[in-house]
């Protein structure tokens, strides 16, 4: 361990530059600072910040000499060039001129042949994104306590309803739900999920039947986008979101579920939402989140 101490110097997911000198980047770190579609705890414009700094724990050395994991036996992340090109430049109440800025730079990204990784942020981030991607034959997993496909919001776009913006445009080719629980997500938003063709795994039954069932319902010959609200997880180890409920998954459950579609799909892209600092003094919701990413990254195959 010859590098800088993980207290020191600029601050950026890993330490990655913004742009390399050497190659170019197999991931692209992009941070989208936002609040607007938040309906009861705001801070979550603090999320990208956060959660880099809770990655500079692993910092010690560039992250292309990779990181040893105890527990699987194996270096992850050896080769692996990562460019952290900063945060979407977005204005506060100006909702459609930053949709359309996180949908443009969303579009720039996926053009290119990288892994890009969106740092929320609310939730609502993920219609832009998506809508930028403009490909119909996405598949996406969508990580969550809640649904997300509320009716009662006036507004179309909140972190509440992103989903259902999702379905309606027809922006992905289908939907898993993996996590749903608690007592925000009414029934019949619920049923018109389902009556749009979204297949749905409660908390409960990823306890009981563990994550088969959900990668069964996840087709092998799509490409899959990754969406995380990180109120996936049980508020005893997430408790800097915006809406936590009880009875959440586990690191274990949701690390187990991502290596699995690793190894069975094609992963072509992630965000990771609803990190509230505000919420969370001790800061170990943004380390799990910095974390996650880091396993997905290291569920891949070893990079050239």
């Amino acid at each position: 361990m010859s590098g800088i101490m993980p207290y020191a110097g600029l601050i950026s997911f890993l330490r990655a530059p913004a742009h390399l000198e050497k190659g170019l980047p197999h991931v692209v770190i992009m941070g989208v600072p936002t609040d607007f579609g938040t309906s009861y705890r705001p801070g979550t414009r603090f999320g990208p910040r956060a959660i880099r700094e809770a990655s500079m724990q692993y910092a010690y050395d560039p992250v292309e000499e990779g990181l040893y994991d105890v527990e699987l036996g194996q270096t992850i992340l050896e080769g692996l060039r990562i460019e952290d090109r900063g945060d979407i430049p977005l204005e506060p109440a100006a909702m459609e001129e930053n949709l359309a800025a996180i949908e443009k730079a969303a579009r720039e990204l996926f053009r290119g042949d990288v892994f890009p990784i969106f740092l929320g942020g609310d939730h609502s981030i993920t219609y832009p994104i998506l809508k930028g991607f403009a490909d119909p034959e996405v598949f996406l997993v969508h990580l969550d306590a809640h649904a997300d496909f509320d009716s009662t919001f006036e507004s179309p776009f909140t972190h509440g309803s992103v989903m259902r913006r999702v379905r309606e445009a027809d922006l992905v080719y289908g939907m898993v739900q993996v996590g749903l629980r608690g007592l925000l997500s009414d029934k019949v938003d619920v049923e018109a999920a389902r009556a749009a063709g979204v297949q749905q795994f409660t908390a409960l039954q990823v306890e009981v039947e563990g994550i088969i069932p959900v990668l069964e319902a996840v087709p092998d010959d799509r490409p899959v986008y990754l969406s995380l609200d990180i109120d996936v997880f049980d508020p005893s180890i997430a408790p800097g979101t915006g809406t936590p409920e009880p009875g959440g998954l586990t690191y274990r459950q949701v690390t187990e579920l991502i290596r699995g579609l690793a190894r069975k799909t094609r992963l072509i892209g992630m965000d990771v939402v609803e990190v509230n600092p505000q919420c969370d003094p001790a800061g170990i919701t943004a380390l799990l989140a910095a974390r996650v990413i880091i396993d997905t990254l290291g569920s891949f195959e070893p990079f050239a």
